[in-house]
């Protein structure tokens, strides 16, 4: 980047100044997100402990994102005081050297958390059906993220190191690779689980809400969308009046709500027995696979019958679509049969946590 002479003469320190509206916005951007994410992830212990008694892998893996949520803000706010979301002419020669300096944990944490998020959904999409193509396509989606965010943070640790001369231009192409591949990405983990949820033999209205949920889990795609007009803006080619210290602000603004939000709808679409059990007013109680007594023994759930999967195996999902009675030994439910109208139809062995329902504890 050029120095003019204008921000040659500038005698103070960004130190000397207050926060502006952006800095501020920042601030309370993340302050109101990542307390929502903490009260969900909160709730989504609170489940595993005390009611599912199980702590499961997509919990572990948004607890480590709640983690890198909060190192992202810290580098960010470290940046604050080198003209992150201040305008140019703001900033001095020194501020420059310091803002690249903390640019590269910046960056580095922003290009990991999406692909964490997406790791934690994988998660629970790997578990909606025992398909083995459908599953395969769940693992490939997952090396796919993984694959081209090891490149990604290779290469801006690398090559496009911004604590070399000449990576700004490199920088922006990293940007607008990711963010693409972030819609992208985003728009499979949604698409992948709609044959399984097509195939569930129930109402429209209960497929539509089981979709609802999964997809809820990647609502973070608004924000990665909305995100990539402001990549667009970045640039920093000669003779570019872009702002760029004050456009990474409003772009960081829109990251930080994202990783935040991923958090939020991860734990959210998992919370349903939680808000059985604790706030049946609201009418959850007829997701609920099964009324169980604190003895265990017989139970009543109500359940569904899907459709064959391309192992031969099927889907007992407990989603509505009458009612089914069994009983539940050494962690599985052994569901005798379906009342449908005047129709009896027997279930198989399912294994407990391994049907749809289940999957959306």
């Amino acid at each position: 980047m050029e120095f003019t002479p204008e921000m040659l003469a500038i005698p103070l320190t960004l130190a000397d100044k207050p926060y502006n509206d952006l800095q501020i916005g920042t601030f309370i951007g993340f302050g109101v997100t990542y307390f929502a994410a903490t009260i969900l992830l909160v709730f989504r212990y609170m489940q595993a402990l005390k009611i599912t008694k199980k702590v499961e892998l997509d919990l572990v893996i948004l607890t480590i994102l709640w983690v890198l949520a909060l190192v992202y803000f810290v580098t960010m706010y470290q940046l604050m005081a080198f003209g992150w979301a201040r305008h140019t002419s703001e900033l001095v020669p020194v501020d420059f050297i310091n803002f690249n300096k903390g640019l590269l944990p910046n960056t580095l944490t922003y290009l990991i958390t999406p692909a964490v998020t997406k790791m934690a959904m994988c998660a629970v999409l790997y578990r909606i059906s025992p398909s083995r193509t459908y599953r395969i396509m769940v693992i490939a989606i997952a090396v796919a993220i993984f694959m081209y965010t090891l490149v990604l943070t290779s290469i801006t640790g690398g090559p496009c190191n911004p604590l070399k001369t000449g990576t700004t231009k490199c920088l922006e192409n990293v940007a607008l690779s990711q963010a693409v591949l972030n819609i992208a990405s985003d728009l499979a983990v949604i698409a992948v689980p709609i044959p399984t949820i097509h195939k569930i033999q129930t109402s429209l209205k209960q497929k539509c809400l089981v979709g609802a949920l999964l997809c809820l889990g990647s609502g973070v795609v608004v924000c990665s969308i909305v995100r990539l007009p402001q990549v667009l803006t970045l640039d920093t080619s000669p003779g570019s009046t872009v702002d760029i210290t004050y456009e990474e602000g409003v772009l960081g603004v829109w990251s930080i709500v994202e990783v935040n939000l991923g958090i939020v709808c991860g734990c959210g679409m998992r919370l349903k027995q939680f808000i059985v059990k604790y706030w049946p007013r609201l009418g959850m109680g007829s997701w609920g696979s099964s009324a169980t007594s604190s003895q265990g023994g017989t139970h009543t759930t109500s359940g569904m019958r899907t459709g064959e999967f391309g192992n031969g195996s099927r889907l007992g999902a407990g989603l509505g679509a009458g009612h089914v009675h069994g009983t539940k030994q050494d962690g599985k439910y052994q569901l005798h049969s379906i009342q449908k109208g005047n129709k009896d139809e027997t279930f198989v062995n399912v294994e407990d946590g391994g049907s749809t329902d289940g999957i959306l504890r």
